[in-house]
């Protein structure tokens, strides 16, 4: 089995959103029309869980329910083998109580067992909060295992976890300390679910370049919190809009060098993750982190410019992806890079005969 198995799966179910808000990671906008059909998604789930069963699929976007009847479809089939079903959504479409409560059943109904609502400065011009409260309120005692509100906010933000909760009238547990640790999912309320804020800091990622301040952005004190290999990267993979296989969901990694494997109609997604797998430049972020590998192109081309700060790991990785000079140096000096990659992957445990000294693209 590959080291960098998936764990589990992000369906990004299509690029069209409701919204099209300034810090959106995939650029999802109303205008994009790139979406999944069932067969793609459910031979992707089918061919991960039976190399290694999948703890849980999310089915994100771009906004998730445009994708209709093929997203029930979808949950239902993954609900039946087992696995966990999360969908990340707007609630553009809870406008009133009622709509709320028809969209809810037919989602619980299918299977879903874990709604995440997103919530923020950036959704509001275009989903009224009145969107988010409805649907958080008609889901309540509706058998979830877990009712998320998700906020990011940086120091300037109006819509924040406080703010949230003055507008429901409830205190609500934190996913996520001060200094982004994980606190644990809390005990379920007397109905069985568990109720509760996943918190985290506004990221410099996609559109967010263009429309965010940076005076808008929380950065860690200590940059070495930022250090460490990518827990995400590959073991949390996902499938892209036009059918893709790709690293994780931070960003919009269609056609990126690095993070792209193929599409899963052509290769099939297990055989995808085995190439994933033999990628040095893949094991070195997953492994040894992306921080690891800035440095070590910065060592060896130091007039490779980079920011001179980052609020998040996603962000390391995105500058160092996204940048055909950058790949080229990784390229160019695979030979130096392989060495440290073994020795990851001795000291985890797995097979040094998969790597090649190629990119993963």
């Amino acid at each position: 089995m590959a080291l960098l198995q998936p764990r589990q799966l992000t369906v990004l179910t299509t690029s069209q959103c409701t919204a099209a808000c300034d810090h959106c990671s995939m650029n999802s906008a109303p205008d994009r029309r790139e979406r999944l059909d069932f067969a793609t998604i459910r031979d992707t789930i089918d061919a991960l869980h039976d190399a290694q069963p999948l703890g849980v699929v999310i089915f994100a976007g771009g906004e998730p329910t445009l994708l209709g009847e093929t997203l029930l479809d979808a949950i239902a089939h993954a609900d039946g083998l087992g696995i966990t079903t999360r969908i990340v959504t707007n609630a553009s479409w809870a406008i009133t109580p009622t709509k709320a409560r028809a969209k809810i059943t037919e989602l619980r109904q299918a299977g879903l067992a874990e709604l995440n609502i997103s919530a923020d400065d950036y959704h509001l011009p275009w989903i009224p909060f009145a969107n988010v409260a409805h649907a958080w309120r008609e889901a309540k005692g509706r058998g979830f295992s877990s009712v998320v509100i998700a906020n990011c906010y940086g120091p300037n933000s109006l819509v924040t976890p406080d703010w949230i909760m003055e507008q429901l009238g409830e205190r609500l547990p934190m996913r996520f300390d001060a200094d982004g640790t994980p606190l644990g999912i809390p005990p379920p309320a007397a109905d069985g679910t568990a109720y509760l804020m996943s918190n985290s800091y506004l990221q410099m990622l996609g559109r967010a370049h263009g429309r965010i301040d940076p005076a808008d952005v929380i950065f860690p004190a200590d940059p070495t919190e930022l250090n460490g290999g990518c827990p995400w990267a590959v073991r949390s993979a996902a499938l892209s809009p036009r059918g893709r296989l790709v690293a994780c969901c931070g960003m919009e990694a269609e056609d990126n060098a690095v993070l792209d494997f193929g599409a899963v109609r052509d290769a099939g997604a297990q055989a995808l993750v085995e190439k994933a797998d033999r990628s040095a430049i893949m094991n070195a972020i997953a492994l040894l982190g992306p921080a690891w590998v800035q440095d070590f192109v910065r060592r060896r081309r130091p007039d490779i410019a980079f920011r001179p700060r980052y609020a998040t790991v996603c962000e390391i990785c995105e500058d160092i992806v996204s940048r055909r000079e950058v790949v080229e140096a990784l390229k160019a000096n695979l030979g130096a890079l392989e060495p440290a990659v073994v020795f990851a992957r001795l000291g985890a445990g797995a097979s040094v005969e998969r790597i090649e000294t190629e990119d993963a693209a």
